[in-house]
């Protein structure tokens, strides 16, 4: 009796923890399975970065000078929306730039609707009441055009140096010459030789520089050293070199391609002149005057009144002393026909 009451607890006590092993297991696949049934959160994408784009603010028509900020637009797109071939990202690569094709507002300034602007897009537009300025030519030497210091946008006076020949005209002696039986005195006038007088005036003042052309540097080849000999500037300081039929001399190459003329020491400095200067600068050139450049400062926009300069100005107005005629030397008898010892060096 004891024996069996005992064999039944053994049992019993099988069967709990079999049951309470089977509640584990089943518990945990249970478990399992809820975990595996949940779907997993993916993470968040990958932001795209923004690069800056400009664009036309408002609507640009074609031949628009793009000198103006207002006109553009600064705006950030993805990076996969940008050109970068073809787009820009910064205004000042695309100020004073011309603009090819029109634009609309919030569209992209492209590089290939763009190109350099010409001179007449950068000349500066007239003040109210001031007559519009055109952009001349003047051929300049390293005297006449400052030692080659002058820079584009800089303001320059021009100086012009007359040579004016006038004849003399002096009074000869009274004759006395018979009319109709009547004595006339008549003074006759002895016409003498030409004299040259010069006069110098600023005639043009707070012309800006538009452009300056300098001469190509001469091709070497590899291993040749560049020639250093220079042709010498032409007589005037402005005019160009050219043949009897005054048509400017220009240089050709063996298969006949057109060249520059511009030697070194000589450079076009393109200025901005109104037709009355033109007219000015255009009388001097062809009266062969000297003509200079005087380089203003940044900050001189002063009109000066000048009275220009001749000799009789220097001498009535600066004080200028004239010579006088100084004696003939003359040589007496002794000094022209007896001969002096020819001297000896000593020992």
């Amino acid at each position: 009796m004891r024996r069996g009451a005992l064999l039944f607890l053994l049992i019993g006590l099988i069967v709990i923890i079999g049951g309470l092993a089977a509640f584990l297991l089943l518990r945990g696949g249970a478990a399992t399975s809820t975990t595996s049934q949940t779907p997993e959160v993916p993470p968040p994408p990958t932001a795209v970065p923004l690069v800056s784009v400009v664009q036309a603010r408002v609507d640009l028509e074609a031949n628009t000078l793009l000198n103006d900020p207002s006109l553009l637009d600064v705006v950030e797109v993805p990076v996969t929306e940008f050109d970068e071939a073809n787009e820009f990202s910064n205004i000042n690569d695309i100020l004073g730039k011309l603009l090819i094709n029109p634009v609309v507002a919030g569209q992209s300034i492209r590089k290939d609707n763009i190109r350099q602007a010409g001179l007449a897009q950068r000349i500066p537009t007239a003040e109210p009441g001031q007559p519009q300025v055109k952009a001349y030519p003047l051929i300049v030497n390293s005297l006449s055009g400052v030692a080659d210091q002058v820079a584009i946008n800089d303001f320059v006076d021009v100086i012009a140096t007359f040579s004016v020949e006038r004849q003399i005209i002096r009074p000869g002696p009274v004759q006395v010459i018979t009319v109709n039986d009547v004595d006339q005195l008549v003074r006759e006038y002895q016409y003498g030789e030409n004299q040259t007088f010069f006069s110098t005036k600023t005639i043009i003042q707070r012309a800006q520089v538009l452009q300056i052309v300098r001469p190509a540097l001469p091709a070497s080849t590899e291993g040749e050293q560049p020639a250093t000999e220079t042709i010498p500037p032409p007589a005037s300081s402005s005019l160009p070199q050219v043949d009897a039929a005054g048509q400017p001399i220009i240089s050709v190459t063996e298969g006949g391609t057109e060249t520059s003329t511009l030697t070194e020491g000589i450079w076009v400095v393109v200025l901005a002149l109104t037709d009355q200067e033109i007219e000015l600068l255009e009388f001097a050139l062809q009266s062969q005057a000297r003509i200079v450049l005087a380089l203003r400062g940044a900050n001189d926009d002063a009109i000066e009144s000048t009275s220009g300069v001749t000799l009789d100005l220097l001498v009535r107005e600066y004080g200028l002393p004239l010579p006088r005629p100084l004696p003939p030397r003359v040589y007496g008898e002794d000094e022209v026909f007896v001969p002096e010892p020819t001297p000896t060096p000593l020992p």
